[in-house]
């Protein structure tokens, strides 16, 4: 007699499929977002200055540009953005309002430092001017639009990939670096190598983008208005005319100390909010740490930005002026 069957233990269930762990941010998405923003946006608004458009609609115009040419070309890194702590974490008003005090104050006498000692740099300084209607659209577009999309491509891709490559130290000063270079005169370099660090650090210290995203249009909306306020009420001649204002800046016997001055003051507000805004621990980022941060695209951003401040010294824009004037039938 057989011994009876032993009770068949049910099938083993099959293994559940874990889900395709989302794609972190990387450097090289947030270098080739920044090449691309800084290309199609001079490019777009450019050809339609060029074309007699105004300003404020062409810089609108380049914003709907770069939208398009983002999620055709930047979806998966987009996708990857929105997924990260960055993203979702909330603003922090208050910070956002003490690091734009400190950052403005900063970027101020970094500008007074280099103009003082470069009185005629100040004549390259752009002024984002307009007028009736298209005002409107200039603040909507430099105000709001453009700071949005540069602290994506520059705070969030750059600075977040470039965190994860090589951690936050060299990702603040590198991402700070090309998005001040990346305006192309040497002047507006100055003042903006400053506020670049410090949405670099409040991103870094809230875990937040949007606080950058607040303290940048800040900025650009006061700089816009400012502009606005000096063209129509003709108020402050000094700054609403640079040239007055190089004459007075060059001065030998105000120029040493101004300088010395400017760069004392700019430099302890700098080391304050350096000393404040100190980035948390992320555990994301020790955890996915990844290279390399350089590419050949932030490459391309800093000589982007070079070239274009090349073309802002006295030499080369007369060398300019002289070929094309020769060139003339």
């Amino acid at each position: 007699m057989t011994a009876p069957d032993a009770p068949t233990s049910p099938p083993a269930s099959w293994p559940e499929a874990t889900p395709e762990p989302m794609r972190g941010v990387r450097a090289v998405d947030g270098n080739r977002a920044a090449l691309t923003l800084l290309v199609v946006q001079n490019v777009v608004s450019g050809v339609l200055i060029a074309r007699g458009a105004p300003l404020g609609l062409s810089l609108l115009a380049s914003v709907v540009a770069n939208v398009l040419v983002g999620l055709l070309l930047f979806r998966p890194a987009l996708r990857a953005l929105v997924q990260d702590s960055r993203w979702r974490t909330p603003p922090a008003w208050g910070l956002a309002l003490g690091t734009f005090v400190l950052a403005f104050l900063a970027s101020r006498a970094a500008i007074l430092f280099f103009v003082t000692l470069f009185p005629e740099s100040a004549d390259s300084v752009p002024q984002f001017l307009s007028k009736g209607a298209d005002l409107w659209l200039l603040l909507l577009a430099a105000g709001l639009l453009v700071p949005f999309l540069e602290e994506v491509a520059f705070r969030g891709l750059m600075l977040r990939g470039h965190e994860r490559a090589a951690g936050f130290t060299l990702a603040a000063v590198a991402s700070s670096f090309a998005f001040a270079v990346a305006h192309g005169v040497p002047a507006s370099i100055a003042g903006i190598l400053p506020l670049a660090y410090a949405l670099a650090r409040v991103v870094q210290h809230s875990g937040s983008l949007w606080n950058a995203v607040i303290i940048h249009v800040m900025n650009n909306t006061l700089a816009v208005g400012l502009g606005a306020l000096l063209t129509r009420e003709r108020l402050g001649g000094a700054i609403a005319n640079p040239g007055q204002a190089s004459d007075l800046l060059s001065n030998p016997a105000l120029r040493v100390p101004l300088a010395a001055g400017s760069l004392l003051f700019g430099g302890v507000v700098l080391l304050v909010m350096h000393l404040w805004l100190t980035p948390r621990p992320d555990p994301q980022v020790r955890a996915t740490r990844q290279g390399p941060w350089l590419s050949a695209a932030y490459i391309g951003v800093v000589l982007f930005g070079l070239m274009a401040a090349v073309m802002t010294l006295p030499a080369v824009r007369l060398m300019i002026s002289s070929t094309l004037r020769g060139a003339q039938p």
